[in-house]
């Protein structure tokens, strides 16, 4: 392996050891800790784990194909230890920014569509049914009144036909018998009580 390799291998690794360190305070940030524990978060952690391992060796198979040396680990220390010495507050503070950011974008997003989209379609729908009603409404009014136009003729040349015929003569005497009829049937409902 050549010098110019292995400083190149050193400062890659050096920059993974950067990245990790940011890695785990992104992933800390996420991550709720619970007090006990939970198959989720440990499912979550070693997934995590594997990921990051799977780029560290990406960048090294990049760097160097894939030799492992010890100074790798110790360019990867270093790396972590850079971070957490100078770059730690910085990235945590640009990182709260960039959540804050991000939460008030898609707030911001969800009133548009409320206020452009939700909004405008509802009261469409409200100016819809309340037109569906006054035009139902109409159409009742209007075949009321029809109906009543055609009742009322009916009605007065059936009522001609129905004493014209001696109908109202027989109705008058079943009239008694159904009287007769409902009395029974009261007192036997008051007896049952």
């Amino acid at each position: 392996m050549t010098l110019t390799v292995q400083l190149y291998t050193m400062l890659s690794m050096a920059a993974m050891g950067i990245y990790l360190g940011a890695a785990i305070d992104t992933y800390g940030r996420f991550t709720r800790k619970r007090p006990s524990f939970n198959w989720l978060v440990a499912c979550n952690d070693v997934l995590f784990w594997l990921v990051q391992a799977l780029v560290v060796f990406y960048v090294l198979l990049q760097a160097n194909n894939g030799e492992i040396r010890f100074y790798i680990f110790l360019a990867l220390v270093c790396g972590f230890a850079a971070y957490r010495a100078l770059f730690q507050t910085f990235y945590q503070r640009v990182l709260e920014i960039m959540i804050t950011r991000i939460i008030q974008t898609y707030r911001l997003t969800i009133k548009l569509i409320t206020i452009l989209l939700i909004n405008p379609v509802k009261y469409l729908l409200k100016v819809l049914y309340s037109l569906c009603i006054m035009v139902l409404t109409a159409c009742l009014t209007v075949l009321l009144f029809l109906l009543n136009l055609i009742w009322k003729p009916l009605r007065w040349f059936l009522l001609l036909l129905y004493k014209w015929t001696g109908l109202n003569k027989q109705v008058n005497k079943i009239k008694p018998i159904l009287r007769k009829m409902k009395d029974f049937l009261q007192s036997m409902r008051k007896k049952k009580e």
